[in-house]
């Protein structure tokens, strides 16, 4: 079930409402909805805004009741991203994918004895027995099971047709496909877990001895697992672009076997690289659409792409790889031409919520003049609070990404300007006005103060509000 945006925004202003020890018990009820197979809610768009409220206010998580379903998509887990963008990438599988697949698991004829197997698995979960030969089970049955669906929807178009409508399309279908031959290095997923805790900061020298042993046992299984489990590693890391260094040290080192694994160790930077040409290419894109314009998650998504960008380029510049350095160069340009775009629409998110007209002739301005009697809607300032943010980083951001910085300077200042002499032509509108109006421009003030705080200096910020209040008491 999807939520229409307006739906969507509905949701999230009456979840930001509930109190911590609310939607901690709603966060449970959910999640046990969705694993008990209810169809009535859009669980995953739920689940994810409840997790990232709770945990922005430092609650602690309900404990994830365990089953099946659970177990089985457990090894896997560092393959799973949120939401599905652009073509199928290997060794990306998006959440939504996961319902269709299990529900195709219990209901598909050739699944029956994964189906059989998860139920066992069940039952011995419910009554608190081993679980290990049943965990077991399940993956082989799933394995052998899905072989089969597979193998005969490549052959018969009707056959792929219906698994497409049981999962809701062709891009599932290949999440499927790839699930398949995941299943076939389930225990080396998992070494790879005992190896690193889910967000791990860094790999530490035995981190990458371990590593390399789980790789080449993987590389003799099939040179395709071994490197899926290289992007598992990736997925695994809080910061992934310091998997890099894994690539290195697994094709530096004079191990005659590293050398034959060579191929399926390059699949690591491709998919790092990949991430980073793809966030480039989604700034490009945004920076070219006005409609699309968010500063808040524009600024985020810069600075990550920064973050990522700079420490692929430290692991590169360490290792000597100037080929690779070239390429996050490359990438850098991008990015740096829609910030420049980005500070633009920024702007013109702060000439939005700093509304004009045309002096009239009794008033004491001689050009145009603040329009304190159409206050920009609470989304207009909101926004122009999050684009002055956005701008008040822009020589930093420039600097990182290879971008002028006399440029973003300049847009910096041009808006430090902007926000100062409107600001100060509503203290002499206070002034001038009377009753209402003079409440009008005082609230138009404090707005404009809290859009323009990360551009102004606080000492100025404040001689201005002085300069108001005391306009305000004016006869």
């Amino acid at each position: 079930m999807a939520l229409s945006e307006r739906k969507r925004e509905q949701l999230t202003a009456f979840l930001g409402g509930l109190p911590t020890a609310t939607a901690v018990s709603l966060f449970a009820a959910i999640e046990a909805d969705r694993i008990s197979g209810g169809d009535h809610l859009p669980h995953n768009e739920l689940l994810s805004d409840l997790r990232g409220r709770l945990l922005a206010r430092g609650a602690v998580l309900p404990s994830r009741r365990g089953d099946a379903r659970r177990l089985f998509f457990t090894p896997f887990e560092d393959f799973f991203v949120g939401d599905r963008q652009g073509r199928k990438r290997p060794g990306v599988i998006p959440r939504s994918s996961l319902a269709p697949i299990w529900r195709l698991m219990m209901r598909e004829t050739a699944l029956s004895e994964a189906a059989f197997a998860a139920a066992s698995l069940d039952e011995a979960i419910t009554l608190g027995r081993n679980t290990d030969d049943l965990e077991r089970a399940l993956f082989i049955a799933a394995e052998a099971g899905l072989g089969r669906v597979l193998d005969a929807a490549m052959v018969e178009s009707g056959a792929r047709a219906h698994i497409c409508d049981m999962l809701g399309g062709d891009a599932a279908f290949a999440d499927l496909q790839e699930l398949r031959r995941l299943l076939a290095g389930v225990e080396h997923f998992k070494q790879v877990q005992k190896i690193l805790p889910p967000g791990a900061a860094a790999l530490s020298e035995d981190d990458l001895y371990a590593l390399r042993s789980v790789f080449l046992s993987a590389h003799d299984h099939s040179p395709k697992l071994a490197s899926f489990l290289l992007l598992a590693v990736k997925g695994r890391l809080e910061k992934p672009w310091r998997t890099l260094g894994l690539y290195y040290h697994l094709t530096t080192s004079a191990d005659d076997r590293l050398e034959a694994a060579r191929d399926a160790a390059a699949a690591l930077p491709e998919a790092l690289f990949e991430d980073l040409e793809s966030m480039a290419r989604a700034l490009e894109r945004d920076g070219a659409s006005s409609d699309k314009f968010d500063a808040q998650a524009g600024r985020l998504r810069v600075g990550w792409f920064a973050d990522y960008a700079d420490g692929l380029a430290g692991q590169a510049e360490k290792a000597g790889d100037n080929v690779s350095v070239n390429r996050i160069a490359a990438c850098r340009d991008v990015a740096a031409e829609a910030f420049e775009r980005f500070c633009e629409l920024a702007l013109a998110a702060l000439r939005e919520a700093t509304p004009v007209r045309q002096s009239g002739g009794s008033s004491f301005l001689m050009a145009r003049r603040p329009d304190f009697a159409s206050p920009p809607s609470p989304r207009v300032i909101e926004q122009a609070k999050e684009a002055a943010m956005l701008i008040a980083s822009a020589t930093s951001f420039a600097n990182r990404l290879g971008a002028a910085a006399d440029v973003a300077a300049e847009i910096a200042g041009d808006a430090r300007e902007k926000m100062t002499s409107f600001a100060n032509d509503l203290v002499t509108e206070i002034r001038a006005a009377e009753g209402a109006e003079r409440n009008a421009a005082e609230h138009m003030l404090d707005q404009t103060l809290a859009i323009a705080e990360p551009l102004l200096d606080r000492e100025d910020a404040g001689l201005i509000r002085d300069r108001g209040k005391a306009a305000a008491v004016a006869v």
